[in-house]
């Protein structure tokens, strides 16, 4: 379960690394989706704060797929193939631990750089 728990983190770390979202953003967004409290080392403020800018930038987000879809910036199937990446992603995250190692989580993100970069046509 160990190396289950080091790939996700890999790949969490390198998506949020290539996202919109900060790291206490996307930690905000996860407990909000488990329905858990806020973090004690922050102040509600802050917190509810952080969550509006959450909620706005993800609105930014859907907006601009959208936008771009409807500019031809990104593949008509660019949508279908995230999804096939998310299920796949998802098959290979629930293996056993020993199935996985430091080339495969490599080589996956690797792929996942080429595919998105050809998803985009601009």
């Amino acid at each position: 379960m160990e190396n289950r728990n080091l790939s996700y983190t890999m790949f969490l770390n390198h998506f949020i690394a290539n996202s919109i979202f900060t790291k206490k953003q996307t930690s905000i967004i996860y407990n909000k989706v488990l329905k858990s409290k806020p973090s004690k080392n922050m102040t509600s403020g802050a917190y509810y704060r952080q969550l509006g800018q959450c909620r706005t930038k993800t609105r930014k987000v859907v907006y601009t797929l959208l936008l771009l879809r409807l500019l031809g910036v990104v593949d008509t199937k660019t949508f279908s193939v995230l999804d096939q990446l998310n299920n796949q992603l998802n098959v290979m995250l629930n293996r056993p631990s020993d199935e996985i190692d430091a080339t495969t989580l490599d080589n996956v993100i690797s792929l996942i750089n080429n595919v998105i970069s050809k998803l985009v046509l601009i």
